[in-house]
């Protein structure tokens, strides 16, 4: 029982710092990336206020716009990348058990 609690222990501890990582480095682009939503969200204020659901469409097209610059980051970063690190993150990703 000491011997699970020791892994489970260590286990979560991991995961915590993976999610610091994450949180960490989604720091420097926050403000880039929120601007960028903000301004294509007053851009197409016309289209969200015309909606017969303007509160859901908004968020909508908010979530799908980060989610677009996240993917941006993420591919300039990948692009930067050794081709080994790159192969490792396409077989992990292309495993689909995440």
């Amino acid at each position: 029982m000491g011997a699970v609690a020791t892994v489970a222990k260590k286990f979560v501890k991991w995961c915590g710092n993976c999610i610091e990582r994450v949180v960490s480095w989604w720091s420097p682009h926050k403000e880039r990336t929120n601007n960028i939503t903000y301004n294509y969200l007053i851009g197409n204020q016309l289209f969200i206020m015309n909606s017969s659901d303007p509160r859901n469409v908004g968020e909508i097209m908010g979530i799908k716009r980060e989610k677009n610059e996240l993917e941006y980051i993420s591919a300039q970063t990948y692009n930067q990348l050794s081709y080994g690190d790159r192969g490792r993150i396409d077989e992990l990703l292309d495993q689909r058990d995440y």
